[in-house]
């Protein structure tokens, strides 16, 4: 691929590990050349949880991705999700003596509004500007060049807990392979399944995974929200699972079967072998009616959470549902029961040389590529950056986003 990057990322997630190889052009196209995907192993709720069996699971999906000996990875893209990642709004300010904003005087506030965010045993991900003010102006969206007394910066900070940020490191620590970018896995997915329509006007984009479910809300083209839930279709599985007194694999095939939000008659019964081959009954209806109680369990924590957060009224784009749960059937519908809001189910599309697949659960691994291209997103201070993988692109993609990020 002349003129391109080859990039590396994996999605380390609760029910599966998926890892892939794309070339991104100088104008950021992303074109998927290898992909991998096996069941997850030593990760719960979105975290490690055992590094021995995570290592192996990485190990197992990158040896696959490189089954054929094109490619060797040397650095990496991985994600990171689980309740301790937490978004905060910070401003930072400082003086500018009366001369024209530069570079260094941005930096300088944005390194204020990081202090002030972040807090002991937090680890830096992201630094998300919004906007900027300049004296009395606001809502400034690029201050260089302007003349001003005190400039202040308003930004997202995406952080997580040090002890979950290293425990991803640790799952990698024993190949030669360079973690060059940790993402947020429900920014990533936000990229992936947004139009640009979509981000100005302000929407909720929920990533429903097995163990968590992470919420980013994002309006005016800025990130105002970002959470993780710990309540994911997991437990729809395990509610289904105890009530038919069976096992969560049989519980799974069930879930992917029913529609939470259909009536369905009396003598439509699930019939299953449960725990000791013995055959049980169930109504349809009953089993609809566990896994939709679960789900409107997950609707009303998410909207108590925004509510309060005060950003209840930013997005009237409405949800946009992705991962591996918002395949099941119903669950779009239940939310716009609920919410009142418009509701999509994103799925998200790897046309890979020899094959094409789509699924809602590839929100993320798509994103962390558009994060590897869209530097504004893999920022967490300037100088930070010249070890990552953007400083390594190609001279005209650099030159590229120094004019983009002016903007930023």
């Amino acid at each position: 691929m002349k003129n391109s990057d080859i990039v590396a990322a994996i999605d380390i997630g609760s029910a599966h590990i998926i890892a892939a190889l794309a070339a991104i052009s100088p104008t950021g196209a992303i074109t998927p050349l290898a992909f991998a995907e096996i069941p997850s192993k030593g990760v719960k709720k979105g975290g490690i949880a055992n590094i021995g069996l995570a290592q192996h699971a990485v190990d197992t999906v990158l040896e696959a991705l490189q089954i054929d000996g094109s490619y060797h990875i040397h650095s990496i893209v991985a994600s990171l999700s689980g309740v301790s990642i937490v978004g905060h709004n910070s401003d930072g300010s400082v003086a500018i003596r009366g001369t024209p904003v530069c570079e260094e005087d941005v930096q300088r506030a944005i390194s204020v509004a990081k202090n002030v965010a972040l807090q002991e045993g937090r680890q830096l991900l992201h630094i998300l500007r919004q906007s900027f003010i300049l004296d009395r102006q606001t809502d400034i969206d690029d201050p260089i060049d302007l003349m001003g007394e005190r400039l202040t910066v308003r930004v997202h900070i995406i952080s997580a807990a040090k002890t979950a940020y290293y425990n991803l490191l640790q799952v990698f620590s024993h190949r030669d392979i360079d973690v060059e970018h940790v993402v947020a896995s429900g920014l990533a997915s936000m990229l992936s399944v947004t139009s640009h329509d979509e981000r100005q006007l302000g929407v909720c984009v929920l990533d429903i995974g097995a163990g968590t479910t992470d919420v980013t809300i994002i309006h005016n083209g800025q990130v105002k929200h970002t959470e993780v839930i710990q309540l994911g279709g997991e437990l729809i599985t395990n509610d289904i699972a105890f009530f038919m007194r069976s096992t969560a694999e049989n519980a799974e095939a069930i879930k992917c079967q029913i529609d939470i939000c259909a009536t369905y008659d009396e003598d439509d019964i699930i019939e299953i072998p449960s725990v000791g081959d013995v055959a049980r009954r169930y109504t349809t209806q009953d089993v609809a009616n566990v896994a939709r109680d679960r789900c409107e369990q997950l609707i009303e924590m998410i909207m108590q959470k925004i509510r309060r957060s005060g950003v209840e009224d930013i997005f009237p784009g409405g949800f946009v549902i992705t991962g591996g749960s918002a395949n099941l059937t119903g669950i779009e519908q239940l939310f716009m029961e609920k919410t009142q809001l418009p509701v999509r189910i994103a799925k998200v599309e790897v046309a890979l040389p020899d094959s094409t697949q789509t699924s809602s659960r590839y929100a993320t691994i798509m994103g962390l590529f558009l994060c590897a291209y869209e530097e504004d997103y893999t920022r967490t201070m300037t100088n930070e950056l010249k070890t990552g993988i953007i400083s390594r692109l190609s001279t005209g993609l650099r030159d590229l986003w120094q004019k983009v990020l002016k903007h930023f």
